[in-house]
């Protein structure tokens, strides 16, 4: 498990550096997060974009809307590299608008954890890293300004967490997929994961055409009774 140094000290930059990007490209999954102004879809945009392999190589990108940096765009479209996201609707969604790019493949740890956690409730990363990782997690500058030219290292080191762990968090819940035994139905729960993971795309849609009608648009009641 990656452990956070206490005395790093995270930079911006305009884009990931050719030499990161070509250690990217060589994993077969990398986690990526983005912060934003605010929730609203279609109103708010993408400020920053986090990267960071299994190695704990992190690359923090800030963003001018609607402008993609080129290497960011090579990395989230690459289709032999997995992108991890924790609640990748949102993410998923803000960077389809925002920035115009149609991120592929990727996979939410969200969803996997509430396949297979199902002896909890909370399902949110500070939850996961906790449990996985036996660190808890500073979300002091969840809601701070992202927008800032410049952010505070306190918030640098806050985003650069969010990205640090979810690789190895992805891998333990991939772990407890595969060891689950058939479902009622008779499926596995690693299929049940395929098929859940394959909405994802189509949930986008629904949510990028605003028929979320729940929870600030990111629920729908379109297959409500």
């Amino acid at each position: 498990m990656v452990a956070i140094p206490k005395s790093e000290k995270y930079t911006l930059v305009a884009d990931i550096p050719d030499a990161l990007l070509k250690t990217y490209l060589a994993r077969d999954v990398v986690a990526v997060d983005a912060e934003l102004q605010g929730l609203q879809l279609w109103r708010d945009e993408v400020c920053l974009v986090q990267v960071c392999d299994n190695e704990g190589n992190v690359c923090l990108v800030k963003i001018k809307p609607p402008k993609l940096p080129r290497n960011l765009a090579r990395l989230l479209t690459n289709p032999s590299t997995m992108k991890i996201f924790h609640y990748a609707l949102c993410d998923v969604a803000f960077l389809q608008v925002s920035l115009h790019v149609d991120v592929y493949p990727y996979r939410c740890t969200k969803i996997m954890s509430k396949l297979a956690r199902t002896y909890s409730d909370g399902h949110g990363l500070k939850n996961l890293v906790l449990e996985f990782a036996g660190v808890e997690l500073d979300k002091q500058n969840q809601t701070s300004d992202w927008s800032k030219p410049e952010l505070s290292q306190s918030q640098l080191k806050y985003a650069a967490s969010d990205v640090l762990y979810l690789v190895d968090v992805y891998r333990q819940l991939e772990n407890m997929i595969d060891q689950r035994g058939k479902l009622p139905s008779g499926i596995t729960l690693k299929e049940l994961n395929e098929k859940s993971q394959a909405c994802l795309p189509v949930f986008v849609e629904i949510f990028l055409n605003r028929y979320g009608d729940r929870d600030r648009g990111w629920e729908t009641s379109l297959f409500s009774h």
